[in-house]
């Protein structure tokens, strides 16, 4: 029935023609990559504020691109020509697959360039042929059943749904960015937000093999794409740093953690790192501690700073992460954390643990990517 997937895309719009041109080529790149991803078939073609797909898969190809960043909703429909005749008559056929006798529907219509009928006109001609032909009544203040049709110059496209997607700004458009994720909650969700805002993600995952392939796992669901992942091993570290630094141990840890970041960033060129810190969640994510945590690198993201942590569990739930993240405690938490650090303090701390060089010692791999 469906021949077509209309594509719509929201931020991407208010771009200069310039930039337009740049992000709708890696929307397009990226839509190429989900249905090759999926199996799935279909000729990309860009027209102006739309994107459309001719494939026999209407449904499928429309459903897939839901985790697309940059698309906004994707419809199933009918292309046809743009002559009222035509439009009817494929309405007709479309109405009477999708409402029943008796049902109350209404039609919507939108038009753009030069023909002999309105918008209006397109309503008030397929609902009649509707009503008569099936027996169903137009309601358009509370209708059952949505029959809506755009159409565009010399084109006519007829759809009866509309799939939200989620939006945001195409993978890719926005430089790279270095991500700590953990097998937590919390931080794979830190990297979808970028990841949603048109950021490349480079994941840093200190620990062991403890779940985090299935984690990247999830998040690539919206890429089509593998996310590189530098894995290390830093236990005898944290170790080191719990038989030294006490009370400020987790802060030590964090800064620790930017420190091996920061190396990872200027390996691969990136322009910043990723933390999933929630302001006020623990011990070290108070003002005073992300002050001196901060210290280290510049700049860092904290895209779940003002959130309410069920709001970062539903987001969690939403993307596929939740039910991956593993309930594990650091064993190497002080029973009774600093909340307060001082900077003078933590540095002198360092120091005389060696962390800089610990660090640097450190050898970073590539595991995945």
């Amino acid at each position: 029935m469906y021949d077509t997937v209309l594509v719509r895309y929201g931020e991407i719009f208010l771009k200069s023609e310039h930039v337009k041109r740049q992000f709708e080529n890696r929307l397009i790149e990226n839509i190429r990559l989900i249905l090759k991803r999926k199996n799935l078939e279909g000729e990309i073609i860009r027209r102006r504020h739309r994107i459309l797909i001719q494939t026999k898969d209407a449904e499928s190809v429309s459903e897939s691109l839901s985790k697309v960043f940059g698309i906004v909703s994707t419809s199933p429909a009918i292309e046809t020509k743009a002559d009222m005749a035509v439009i009817t008559e494929k309405g007709l056929g479309l109405a009477k697959q999708v409402i029943a006798e008796g049902e109350r529907f209404a039609i919507r219509a939108t038009r753009t360039g030069k023909h002999d009928f309105s918008s209006k006109d397109i309503e008030n001609v397929v609902g009649r042929r509707i009503s008569e032909s099936i027996n169903a009544s137009v309601d358009l203040s509370n209708p059952e059943k949505t029959i809506s049709i755009e159409v565009s110059d010399e084109k006519a496209f007829i759809f009866d749904k509309k799939n939200t997607a989620v939006g945001g700004l195409p993978y890719k458009t926005q430089g790279k960015v270095v991500s700590l994720i953990s097998t937590g909650i919390d931080s794979p969700v830190a990297a979808w937000m970028m990841m949603h805002r048109g950021c490349e993600i480079i994941a840093l995952h200190l620990g062991k093999d403890d779940g985090i392939e299935d984690i990247l796992n999830a998040l690539e669901e919206f890429t089509a794409q593998e996310i590189m992942l530098y894995q290390v091993d830093h236990e005898k570290m944290l170790k080191d740093i719990s038989v030294h630094a006490g009370k400020h141990a987790c802060i030590v840890c964090k800064r620790t953690m930017l420190r091996i970041a920061k190396r990872v960033c200027r390996t691969e060129k990136a322009h910043g790192v990723v933390m999933g810190d929630n302001l006020g969640q623990v011990a070290s994510q108070t003002l005073e501690n992300l002050e001196v945590i901060s210290g280290v690198t510049s700049p860092i993201y904290r895209p779940l700073i003002g959130m309410d942590k069920e709001e970062i569990i539903k987001r969690a739930k939403d993307i596929g992460t939740y039910e991956l993240a593993r309930k594990k405690r650091c064993h190497f938490v002080p029973k009774k954390p600093a909340t307060r650090a001082d900077i003078g303090e933590i540095e002198a701390l360092e120091r005389e643990i060696g962390v800089e060089k610990m660090v640097e010692e450190l050898k970073l791999e590539c595991k995945k990517g």
